[in-house]
């Protein structure tokens, strides 16, 4: 009896969740069972956003295209909820609010006629040190499909695009999908490695542009040597995967 109870508790609370949806025009989707959202609680106000204290603070908005993403927390969120479109739909992810901040761009990313949604988060901010993870979410029938780009992924093909060589003492040539630039550096030893680890942020639009800052290490220095070259790219999405394409770099 207890469990029919508490199987007859669910339902209803699923209901009155639906109920307040609807009389919002949206539909919830893909809330975890264990998750309580007041829908009706949720607010739009974007000069407002993440308001201490409440349970589902809006921490980023676009009220022009009537597109509003909330935490589910208010210091380290369960997940997030992305109102847009006639739906609220839960996604898993993972962050802090406080350093999310969110960018955000509704446009057409897939060519099927449907309008699909782009969002950064923040993984790590400094004034050196900065890294967004990209997710794309495309239009479907029932609602929305989270494709990630993650900070791992741009560095990883980052460095599949581009390749720095000593060519001579102090002499040095870039290689970014087969186009070539040289530049000089002096007072270094030999080129030990080339990463992207600390600096990589999005720009959001009709296209997707990733810029990274690559940094130099040299045998016998522990700490990088920076340059001024700056790595950008184009996230295209191709056969539902985002990747690289249009690789290049500037000195």
């Amino acid at each position: 009896m207890k469990k029919i109870w508490i199987a007859v508790l669910a339902v209803l609370l699923a209901a009155s969740s639906l109920w307040g949806c609807a009389r919002g025009g949206y539909t919830l989707l893909d809330v975890p069972k264990e998750l309580k959202i007041d829908v009706k609680s949720l607010s739009e106000d974007a000069d407002n956003l993440m308001p201490s204290g409440e349970s589902t603070p809006l921490i980023a908005a676009l009220p022009e295209e009537g597109l509003y993403v909330y935490a589910t927390d208010a210091t380290v969120a369960a997940g997030a909820l992305v109102k847009y479109d006639g739906v609220l739909q839960y996604f898993p992810w993972r962050f802090t609010p406080q350093l999310a901040k969110p960018k955000l761009y509704v446009t057409d990313y897939n060519g099927d006629g449907k309008k699909d949604v782009a969002i950064t988060f923040a993984a790590t901010t400094g004034v050196t040190h900065v890294q967004e993870n990209l997710r794309v979410l495309l239009r479907e029938e029932k609602g929305f499909h989270d494709i990630l780009y993650s900070t791992e992924k741009a560095i990883l093909e980052a460095g599949t695009h581009m390749l720095v060589e000593n060519t001579q003492a102090d002499q040095f040539a870039v290689f970014v999908d087969g186009a070539r630039k040289s530049f000089s550096l002096s007072g270094h030893g030999k080129l030990s490695e080339v990463i992207f680890d600390r600096w990589q942020e999005y720009t959001l639009g009709e296209t997707i542009t990733v810029q990274m800052r690559p940094e130099l290490y040299f045998q016998n220095e522990q700490e990088p040597t920076y340059t001024g070259m700056i790595y950008t790219a184009e996230i295209s999405l191709q056969n539902g995967v985002l990747t690289q394409t249009n690789a290049q770099v500037t000195l």
